[in-house]
Order: structure tokens, then C-alpha cells, then sequence
């Protein structure tokens, strides 16, 4: 196979390894006959939280929201399906809302309720509102200042925290909301670690073929927050070698801010 650059744009961010161009093989999928090696099941949990990068980063800005959604005694459903339930439920009143103000609604979130309080994890401030309790992260769409009154009144079960989304810190929030299927692993084989809205723009994917392997991959000016890596794959196979940085599209429109109240003019 050809060697190449591949180049992954998803909004703001760009991803560009050295490796081949893929050749197009289309087979049909057969029935699972043998339980997954390890190495495959590595490779689709890394591939899963990747996915949900690429999405988050293609889909939202940081004009919108990173939202914990917890349940009371009173409302706790009995199990993760009927907590799934919950959320389908939420989402459709919110969309409801939102159609009749003609906005858009879109998202991406996990349901979870099987790990303990972590210790320096990523929003390692949640594990109180988390500890072995189900509840849901969700990725949503912002639309004004007033979307977290709005959002806590349609959600009803429990208490909601509600940040900003950095998109900075999208390669560390995928890997926080698909953390369960990594260390519990999935209630189902080939189970989605993850929901999202069907709304949602596919990411781009480029090859720019290549004659050496001497290449040097460089951020083209303007760049933020880059970074290079070297990942080689534990059980052997899999080396990928390359960059990865910010391109600002245009000046970020102005932030709300939802858990800080107005300062006082001096």
C-alpha cells in the first residue's frame, strides 16, 4: 500500500498521522463465532473513545455544554436500562421545547453507575455526584444564557452540573465518558460505548500520498495547542506516528457563563 499522510479535520481540530492509504475492501460482516482477543477488544475501546472525539469535535464549540445528570433517592431508576429510558425521555421533552423556538438540538452522552470515587481522574470533582450511582454525562448544544434554568426544569430527577465545553480537553473528556466500557467492560458484546443525536456531521478524512518516510509533520501557522505522539500498540502491532493541534476558524463568539454569578461594576 501506498504510504501517506492522513489528514482527520473535525471543526476546529486536525489530527495528521504518517501511515498507508487503506485499501477499499468492502466484505460482509459474519456472525461472532469466537469471543474477542484482547488485542481487538484494545483496539475498540480505543477506537471507540476516538470516535466520540472526532464527533464532539466536529459537532459543538465552546459556546456549549459538558452536563452531569444525577437522580435523587426518589427518582433512582432501578437498573442502567431503565436510567437510559430517563434520558431518551429528557431528550425528547428538550427537543420538544426547542422546536418550538425553531433551535436545534444536538448531543452526545453516556450512561454510567458502576465505578467508585476515582482519585486524579479527569473532573475528578464529579466522583461525589457519581460514586457507583447511575447517572449520565452528556455533550449538548447551547443556545443562550438561559439553558441551564431551562435544562435543570425539564430534567426533574436529581441535581445537574453544568461546565462549559473546552475544547482543548475533547481527547481527555471522550476518554472520561467511555472510561466504564474500558473498565468493566460492555453488558453486550459489540454494545455502543456511547449516544448520540442523528443529527450529527461526519468528520473529514484525507490521504495526501507521500514517496519518503522522511517526513516531518509541521502545524501550519496559526496553530493552537499542539502536540506531537508516538503510539505503539502493547500487543504488538499498530505504530502511528503523528500531530495533532487547533486551527481557529474565526474569533470564538463571547461565552455565558453558568456558575458564576455577575461581578459588580467597579
Amino acid at each position: 500500500m501506498a504510504k501517506a499522510i492522513k489528514h482527520i479535520k473535525a471543526g476546529e481540530l486536525h489530527i495528521e498521522v504518517i501511515g498507508q492509504i487503506p485499501e477499499k475492501e468492502y466484505k460482509r460482516r459474519s456472525a461472532r463465532s469466537r469471543s474477542t482477543s484482547p488485542a481487538q477488544a484494545f483496539y475498540n475501546e480505543k477506537r471507540s473513545w476516538q470516535e466520540l472525539e472526532l464527533m464532539i469535535a466536529a459537532n459543538f464549540t465552546e459556546r456549549d455544554l459538558v452536563i452531569t445528570f444525577t437522580y435523587d433517592n426518589e427518582h433512582l431508576p432501578a437498573n442502567k436500562e431503565a436510567a437510559q429510558k430517563e434520558m431518551q425521555k429528557f431528550i425528547r421533552k428538550l427537543r420538544t421545547v426547542r422546536k418550538k423556538r425553531s433551535q436545534e438540538l444536538r448531543y452526545a452522552y453516556v450512561t454510567e453507575g458502576y465505578h467508585k470515587k476515582g482519585i486524579a481522574g479527569f473532573l475528578e470533582e464529579d466522583g461525589e455526584w457519581e460514586d457507583a450511582r447511575l447517572h449520565h454525562h452528556v455533550v449538548l448544544n447551547g443556545v443562550g444564557p438561559g439553558d441551564c434554568e431551562e435544562i435543570a426544569s425539564l430534567w426533574g430527577r436529581g441535581l445537574i452540573r453544568v461546565e462549559p465545553l473546552e475544547l482543548r480537553y475533547v481527547r481527555e473528556l471522550a476518554k472520561y465518558m467511555t472510561k466504564e466500557a474500558r473498565d468493566f467492560g460492555r453488558p453486550k458484546p459489540g454494545e455502543r460505548t456511547w449516544n448520540a443525536s442523528r443529527n450529527l456531521k461526519k468528520y473529514e478524512v484525507t490521504y495526501d500520498e507521500i514517496s519518503s518516510n522522511s517526513v516531518t509533520l509541521t502545524p501550519p501557522p496559526g496553530a493552537e495547542y499542539c502536540t506531537s505522539f508516538d503510539e505503539v500498540n502493547p500487543y504488538g502491532f499498530g505504530h502511528n506516528v503523528g500531530i495533532r493541534y487547533f486551527l481557529r476558524e474565526q474569533q470564538p463568539a463571547q461565552r455565558y457563563s453558568y456558575n458564576l454569578g455577575r461581578r459588580p461594576r467597579n
